[in-house]
């Protein structure tokens, strides 16, 4: 390496012990490696994991899109975890002023805090959603057991035809009893506000805010319990999962040749594998600045987190989808499940409800979902408190919070609480939470490749952790980025109203890391230009 790169990474490291106190909102809290170890780890062990699964409504693809995700993971989501959590060791920044080594691409700390917002405000959601199926899981029996004369559509009761547009117990429960959802779609607005869902929405929120104002989520006992719980409740589910009858249909009417049919597979894969290591919205950036300021293994970490990752994402796709295959034998037909954020839930609740002591094993798996979105949505918020900086900004922090909290619960009530709220998570799930994770993905792999340097990146990461990154890394981060923006690209597709929003809302993340590099090239080409004038 050369002399020039040499001094510029002392003085990064040097920048980094100077500094690892004064840009922090929260001081290092974490002194050994296994506490923060086991928090990054916990980081990949929520609420996303145990709910948002693309293919759960169509078993043809259900297996080749989970093969896919795994491979993209190992190519795109192991690596990618590992340069943002690395990226948050070496500077010891939050996500803002991690881009200190590149001021050229300060609009990424920008679009990953909206990327967190829109994540955020749609996880709180589902808190919502396992609070009131938690707490109708106390009632005498389980009210989705058995069909509601009031339900409209047709509710069919178990083991007889579904007829086209009617619904299973569960399904119609969810829609008509917790959701109270419009079924004519966004035609006339979102319709009246669900105050039962609003209520127990509110209530999240407020939970949210004890949380996070009092950093509970960093404390590794409680961290344990979550995780503890969350396993608990998958290896439980697993062995009651095999012996519901039906279980292996997903095996049966597995269709390979959906790969053929398009690239839309291929891009949700490539998403999923992103989504659901939590790259792309900040969090791995700011656990990163928070870790032990010893040496302690990186790698180590980071596989440890992807495994864990992989294990309670597959575990849960493969219980509900043995779910969904009694379901389909009860009924001999299809299900009539409706894509989207919805299926998750309905497949939860119509499993327990299949399995021995289904109130205690309904408000078990309800309660660990709660749990987890709770949490989940408390970390997000952690990520956007840590963007503040600065010891007055740290003094009215709570404010700050206070703001965060309300906004969200104003939001999520007038949208998410309302009776076209499905609607609105479905499309903050399929555009704004998933696709800009993609290309900012991809800018943070090209900054720090080729725009900062990947050897003197991997030599910052030597000095502070005492591990150089291995090749499968370097080769990962070099070709990512176009293979990342390649895959993004085909997104683009038919024009409807629907496509046309999420492309909108899919700019709107995006546009600052286009904006500050404008700004940036504009700005530098004057100063040159101005010297050039003076120098003459």
């Amino acid at each position: 390496m050369s002399e020039s790169g040499s001094s510029r990474t002392k003085t990064v490291s040097e920048t980094v012990d100077s500094e690892s106190t004064d840009g922090l909102l929260i001081p290092d809290r974490w002194t050994n490696n296994i506490s923060y170890r086991q928090l990054v780890m916990s980081s990949c062990i929520g609420i996303v994991q145990l709910w948002w699964h693309p293919y759960l409504h169509d078993l043809r693809k259900l297996l080749p899109f989970l093969f896919l995700y795994n491979v993209f993971s190992l190519l795109f989501g192991y690596p990618l975890f590992y340069l943002e959590l690395a990226l948050g060791v070496v500077t010891k920044k939050g996500v803002l002023n991690c881009w200190d080594l590149a001021p050229v691409a300060r609009g990424i700390g920008f679009a990953m805090l909206v990327s967190c917002l829109f994540t955020a405000l749609a996880v709180g959601a589902v808190a919502a959603w396992s609070l009131a199926l938690l707490v109708h899981s106390f009632h005498s029996f389980l009210p989705w057991l058995h069909c509601a004369a009031s339900a409209r559509p047709a509710c069919a009761a178990r083991h007889r035809p579904l007829s086209a547009g009617s619904e299973t117990p569960a399904h119609s429960f969810f829609f008509n009893f917790v959701l109270n959802l419009k079924r004519e779609g966004l035609d006339g607005g979102l319709g009246n506000i669900a105050w039962e869902l609003t209520w127990y929405y509110v209530i999240c929120w407020v939970l949210i805010y004890f949380i996070a104002v009092k950093r509970i989520y960093s404390y590794s006992k409680l961290v344990l319990f979550k995780d503890v719980l969350a396993y608990f409740v998958l290896i439980c589910s697993a062995f009651g999962a095999a012996r519901l009858g039906g279980a292996g249909r997903m095996f049966q009417e597995c269709d390979w040749t959906v790969l053929l049919d398009g690239l839309e597979i291929w891009r949700k894969a490539i998403e999923y594998s992103l989504i659901q290591m939590s790259v792309s919205h900040g969090t791995l950036v700011m656990l990163g600045s928070y870790s032990p300021k010893g040496q302690h293994k990186l790698g180590t970490t980071a596989m440890l987190a992807f495994a864990v990752s992989k294990l309670s994402c597959m575990t849960t796709a493969l219980v509900l989808g043995a779910a969904h295959g009694a379901l389909i034998k009860d009924y001999d037909s299809e299900t009539n499940i409706w894509n989207g954020t919805s299926s998750a839930m309905i497949l939860w609740s119509d499993y327990v409800a299949r399995i021995p002591g289904s109130q205690f094993w309904s408000g078990l798996v309800f309660f660990t979902l709660f749990v987890l979105s709770l949490s989940s949505t408390a970390l997000l918020v952690q990520t956007m408190m840590s963007a503040f900086t600065g010891k007055s900004i740290r003094k009215i922090s709570w404010a700050f919070l206070v703001l965060i909290c309300v906004l969200f619960c104003f939001l999520g009530i007038i949208t998410l609480c309302t009776q076209g709220g499905l609607y609105i998570m479905n499309f903050l799930m399929d555009w704004p939470v998933t696709m800009p994770r993609v290309p900012i993905a991809a800018m943070v792999a090209i900054i720090v490749t080729y725009v900062y340097g990947q050897t003197t990146f991997c030599e910052d990461v030597f000095f502070a952790v005492g591990e150089y990154p291995g090749v499968f890394l370097r080769v990962c981060w070099a070709l990512s980025p176009g293979l990342l923006l390649g895959i993004f690209a085909t997104g683009i597709g038919s024009w409807s109203f629907e496509v046309v929003a999420g492309w909108m809302m899919v700019v709107l993340t995006l546009i600052p890391i286009g904006v500050v590099i404008i700004f940036y090239l504009f700005f530098k080409c004057r100063i040159r230009v101005s010297d050039a004038f003076c120098g003459t």
